[in-house]
Order: C-alpha cells, then structure tokens, then sequence
C-alpha cells in the first residue's frame, strides 16, 4: 500500500491548467450519503485502514457492485480482496484507462474498481482539479519511421495497431523512452526514436503562440477494409476537414451538430455504423461520434472552454475511449455544444491515419 501512496503523491505533483469551470459545480455528498451499512462487508473481505487518509479530486456512487484489486494493472492470477455493493459513496484519488483508485471509509477499504462502475462523479475543487477522467496530453509528434508499433508495455508486450510514416499522435509522456499514449481503454507506447517532429502542448494558453498546440488528443478506430468501414473513415475524414474551416472567436460557440453537419450525402457523408439504442446500425455520416468525442478530450484540458452540452453513449460509454469521456452527436438530445470563453481566437488542426484521429487546439491570432 506504501507503493500506491507514492504512485498517487506523484500523481497529484503533475500541474492542473487553471480554474476549471468545466465541472460540475455540486457538493460532495453528505456524510451520511457515504455510509451505508457496514456489514455489506464482511471483516474478511475488507483491508486495513490507512495510517493516513490519501487526498481525494472527486467523489462517486457504485453504478454496480464491484470488486476491489491491489493494482490497476489487472493480470491473470490476481485476486480480488473485497467487493464494494451497489449504491455507495466512495473516495476516488485517482483515474487511469479502466480502473479508478477510490476509498470506502465505511468498509475501511481502498483499491481499484473498474471505472465502468462508478457513477454521477463530482468534483472537490473546481478551482485546482481537472474534469473527471481528462488525460493531460503533453506532445504531439509524427512517425519518422516506415513503421511504429504501439504495444502493451514499453518494448514489448502485444501490438495493439501499427502507425506508419507520416501519422500524428498525441501523447501523455515518455515512459523508459516509450511515448505514453491512451488506447481505447489501456496504455500503449510508441519507441521514441520512431518519432519525428515532437512538440510540447504549451500550457499557459494565453501566453502561447500561433504555432504551439494548446491542447491535443489521438483516439483510434478500426481499420478493417469493409465497406462500412472505409465509409466510417471516409466520415472521419469529412468531419474533420470540416472542423479545421472554423475559427472560434471569443464568445462564439461549437455547435457540433450544426457547424459539421448536417450528416447528409449532400455534405460528404456516406453510410457506415452508428450507436443507436437499438444497437449498431448504418446511417449517414456514421463515425462522426468519435470526432466529437475526441474533440471534447481536447476541450476537457483548456479552462477557457465551457461545455454548454454534452451526453454520452449510455453508461459504458463509446469504447474506443475511456468511460465517461465521449460525446454523441447526430439528434436533438445527442450534440457537443462548447464556447470559447479565452480573449482570442482558436483553431483546429486535425490528422486522420492508420487507425488513429489526431485533434490539436492552436490561438488563431
């Protein structure tokens, strides 16, 4: 447990951009919201109480009971030690990919529990933590190499995609000299010397200059050959065009279903799949999703954006993305509405390659 104390003290050390007006701005829950009954644990499932109480960014309820592991690295032959029930209040000190490190005082347990699990999360200090779930992307960079494997573990592991030369990624940090990027719902890493044209996100946006990304972000997606999915890149592509036309002036707002759409063949679009409550079914522009979704994980890491609306994919949310992090667009009640609240200009520059979106933010004046 010493080791996880650590692991979450460096954490924490990692700067915050700013006062965050992007988070919901509700009280943590009261004290008797966080204690239900004891006895949903048995004294053998429960670990000993911390010496000292880890600082904590958020608070959340259990969607779902769930269990409790030593490590967010889940691997064959590692137990779980307690299982937390449906409908309590936790602690939450730290977010990764899949699972969350959280503290159930009741039941004197902490741990990691799947992320999926977790619900309604709110913010303590909208004035010095993030939104929930936002990665702080600290590069971007291009493959200099003919080929870049992004695998499990810095070095090896399996292969999760290969880029190819010329693709733009945006990446967390280095790692043992890997890049550190999020895959769908895990780590991966890229060799360092693989890549070419490597730049710092500049934070401090107002200070920033014209050529310096102020924020960024790569999602992936598949890249089979079928014809809904070469349509689905072909929407990718079309939407992404699209966004690099506008400029955000101060005040002015992102209307996602208005200023990319409409989602029509008049406009580019072509059939491909789309998340309907009846499940995936093919409708034009299909993919257009995992621009907007993509796009609100760059607006989660800029203070000077308010997200006027936002609505996920249900509660597991869109999977090429952590949960809790994606923005569904295409009706009435599915859009991505944000304003630029800075005293400048923004832009949009954007990659589509190899299975990989890439949405950088630059000052436009």
């Amino acid at each position: 447990m010493k080791r996880l104390v650590a692991l979450l003290l460096c954490l924490l050390l990692l700067p915050f951009t700013g006062a965050y007006g992007l988070a919901e701005d509700v009280p943590p829950p009261a004290a008797d919201a966080i204690s239900p009954a004891v006895d949903a644990l048995s004294p053998a499932e429960t670990a000993a109480p911390q010496e000292e109480p880890l600082p904590h960014l958020y608070t959340g309820r259990m969607r779902l009971s769930a269990r409790v592991y030593e490590s967010w690295e889940i691997i064959d032959g590692v137990n779980h030690f307690a299982t937390l029930p449906e409908g309590v209040w936790v602690k939450i000190h730290a977010v990764y990919p899949t699972y969350v490190l959280v503290t159930y005082e009741s039941g004197g347990v902490t741990g990691y529990v799947n992320r999926i699990c977790i619900e309604n999360p709110r913010i303590i200090d909208n004035q010095h933590t993030p939104p929930y779930g936002v990665d702080f992307n600290h590069f971007i960079a291009a493959i200099g190499a003919d080929s870049a494997p992004i695998t499990t573990i810095p070095g090896g592991g399996d292969t999760l995609i290969t880029l190819y030369k010329g693709a733009k990624i945006s990446f967390i940090g280095f790692e043992n000299g890997y890049a550190k990027i999020i895959y769908h719902r895990q780590y991966g890493y890229i060799d360092s010397n693989l890549l070419t044209d490597l730049q710092p996100v500049y934070y401090g946006a107002e200070d920033a200059g014209t050529d310096h990304p102020i924020a960024s972000y790569t999602s992936f997606y598949k890249i089979t050959t079928d014809k809904s999915n070469l349509n689905r890149i072909h929407n990718l592509k079309v939407a992404c065009e699209k966004m690099c036309r506008i400029t955000l002036n101060t005040g002015d707002e992102l209307n996602f279903n208005r200023d990319i759409g409409p989602y029509r063949t008049s406009e580019g679009y072509l059939p491909a799949g789309t998340i309907t409550e009846e499940g995936l079914k093919d409708g034009v522009g299909g993919g257009t999703c995992q621009v907007s979704s993509t796009l609100y994980n760059v607006v989660l890491q800029l203070p000077g954006l308010y997200v006027i609306y936002r609505r996920a994919h249900g509660n597991n949310g869109a999977s090429y993305l952590p949960i809790w992090v994606d923005a569904a667009v295409g009706n009435s009640t599915q859009n991505f509405r944000f304003r630029n609240l800075y005293p400048f200009p923004i832009r949009f520059d954007t990659w589509v390659q190899d299975g990989a979106i890439t949405i950088m933010m630059y000052r436009a004046e």
